[in-house]
């Protein structure tokens, strides 16, 4: 009899109540409140670091490129090349031998809506500056089947000593994450804010079309004319003169 009676009390003393159960779930549920956005924030500052990590080895492409074509940088693309159209990462490509460098890790393979239109998937380049339509850029330009170069000059690309600013001067930066038919070879945020890169501490897309805005939180690593690379706050980005080759020429830039 006694010993039944010391089993049962034993196992009232394993057993738990109600209330406690629901404690615990509490606990778990704050903790998890809690921790859930440090890992996620955590995961995606990893990221923003193998981002910096992939711009930083096209960065020193990049200038190895221009060493070896007597202080020139590519442009966006040359239209009526033989592969059709020969992009900067294409030329770019043969320094660093990995396709994979030019995919963002937060955005992943982006796919252009455009079929006849080769897209890198990835980072953008910068084509015209703040400038926007036909005429002369004021960035480091495309050229065209009639030879005709979108650059500053108007007359060929861009040499190292044409840039007055280059530790001030974007040239590649980070995906919009839109589904833009030009995405990855060519960056327009300066121009549309719906196209800025908000991907690092920002909404990640996909942002489809020109309507679909997001808002200027977060944003993208850059990759300036001297080959160091720079995270910058979209809303900072957005319309800068950084854009720009000719500083003197404020066509299109927003004040900060």
């Amino acid at each position: 009899m006694g010993a039944r009676k010391h089993r049962r009390i034993n196992a009232d003393h394993k057993a738990f109540t109600l209330i406690e159960l629901l404690v615990v779930i509490a606990i778990i549920s704050i903790l998890a409140a809690i921790l859930f956005p440090v890992f996620a924030r955590a995961r995606e500052n990893a990221r923003k670091a193998a981002c910096m990590s992939n711009l930083k080895q096209i960065g020193l492409g990049l200038m190895m490129y221009v060493q070896d074509y007597d202080e020139t940088y590519p442009v966006s693309y040359f239209a009526g090349a033989p592969a059709g159209k020969l992009t900067w990462y294409d030329v770019i490509d043969p320094y660093i031998k990995n396709d994979q460098v030019f995919v963002c890790p937060t955005a992943g393979k982006i796919e252009s809506t455009g079929a006849s239109d080769p897209s890198s998937g990835g980072y953008g380049f910068n084509v015209g500056g703040t400038h926007t339509g036909t005429g002369t850029g004021n960035g480091f330009g495309y050229r065209s089947q009639a030879n005709y170069w979108f650059t500053p000059s108007g007359s060929g690309p861009l040499r190292l000593a044409g840039v007055e600013e280059p530790s001030n001067t974007f040239i590649i930066c980070d995906p919009a994450s839109n589904a833009y038919v030009h995405n990855g070879w060519i960056a327009v945020g300066y121009s549309n804010a719906g196209f800025m890169p908000v991907l690092h501490g920002g909404r990640v897309g996909p942002f489809t079309g020109t309507t679909s805005t997001p808002p200027l939180t977060g944003g993208g690593n850059y990759i300036f004319a001297d080959g160091h690379v720079k995270f910058i706050q979209a809303s900072q980005a957005y319309g800068s003169a950084r854009w720009n080759v000719d500083k003197s020429d404020t066509t299109g830039v927003r004040q900060p």
